[in-house]
């Protein structure tokens, strides 16, 4: 009972907002926005908290990405000038200004909303990074301490899943929303697109060069290079939770197989007629009862699946269905565009 009312009452806003086109537009942009600010609020405070924090522990985790580039870039300024700059001031002006090509490529090749809010994200995480910066947030996280003075935020390893964790969030929830935190994620998002695979995996590949690179400059900077190495293990580490976190929860490029058997002849062309996917049928035959049986196999996103369960029900209660995961699709696979 409780099922079918939201089902009723999602249908009638679905029918009004189909009806209210403008108002639509509107809420999915104001929709973007708050994707935007709550994926770069989460980014700000793992870098300012975790990553890069202002208590003096002696350690700074590599990033990778843009963000990595431009510490980087403030560790180069450090290098040359002699004397230590604000890093995160400077992380918060280079993480904007070197997406701004990344911001055309994508504009040109995945999509003008995209792009748009992409953008919108890198501004506001510069942002929040720069306000954190000026709080001093990140020494007072790294200083928090239980009664008996231990401090277990300013220990390493859980630094870095502390800060693995804030970024991995923030760039799901950016998939999720059909935008990217900008950087290394827009080139992560178009191969992963246009291979259509699983978008970590791709962060990890680029990034790992971004932290090598740091952690042999900090090396030369200081001149100890077990510290380079201290740095590349923990940065790898956090680079793989990162990619393990994107691909847990951004559902967009996985994909699984449907196999649904079923007596009801109709179901095939229900099925093809909701899903922008074709089929492949296969006769069968119920060896307990001898009824002829027809086989559905299809390939879907992983998050069509409940819509592809719950279509395949309402034609058939009976049927019988197989969700089986798919490693990679070779062929012609639709997935949605980014817009």
């Amino acid at each position: 009972m409780v099922k079918s009312k939201r089902a009723r009452i999602r249908k009638q806003i679905e029918n009004f907002l189909f009806d209210h086109y403008v108002f639509k537009t509107i809420l999915e942009y104001l929709g973007g926005f708050f994707i935007s600010a709550i994926a770069a609020v989460i980014f700000a405070f793992g870098f300012s908290c975790f990553t890069s924090p202002s208590a003096d522990n002696g350690f700074i985790l590599a990033t990778g990405g843009v963000s990595g580039v431009s510490q980087i870039i403030a560790l180069a300024i450090e290098f040359i000038s002699g004397r230590p700059v604000g890093a995160n001031v400077v992380q918060a002006i280079g993480y904007s200004l070197l997406n701004v090509p990344l911001l055309i490529f994508s504009f040109l090749k995945l999509g003008k909303r995209f792009s748009i809010f992409t953008a919108i994200n890198v501004a506001l995480s510069s942002l929040f990074i720069w306000l954190f910066s000026q709080a001093d947030v990140g020494r007072t996280v790294a200083e928090f301490s239980f009664a008996d003075g231990s401090q277990p935020l300013n220990t390493t390893i859980v630094r870095v899943i502390f800060a693995a964790i804030c970024t991995g969030l923030a760039s799901a929830l950016a998939f999720l929303g059909d935008i990217s935190c900008g950087g290394i994620d827009i080139v992560s998002c178009y191969i992963a697109t246009r291979k259509s695979t699983q978008i970590g995996r791709y962060g990890v590949i680029i990034n790992s060069f971004i932290v090598v690179t740091y952690a042999l400059l900090k090396g030369v900077q200081t001149g100890d290079y077990v510290y380079s190495l201290y740095s590349i293990f923990f940065s790898i580490i956090y680079l793989m939770l990162v990619g393990l976190i994107i691909d847990a929860i951004n559902l967009r490029n996985k994909k699984m197989q449907i196999q649904i058997i079923t007596s009801k002849i109709h179901m095939p062309e229900i099925i093809i007629a909701n899903f922008p996917h074709s089929a492949t049928l296969i006769d069968g035959k119920g060896a307990y009862s001898g009824q002829s049986k027809t086989i559905i196999c299809m390939a879907v996103s992983s998050n069509e699946v409940k819509k592809v369960v719950n279509v395949a029900k309402k034609v058939d209660e009976h049927a019988f269905i197989l969700v089986t995961p798919l490693k990679q699709v070779y062929g012609n696979f639709f997935i949605k565009p980014i817009e």
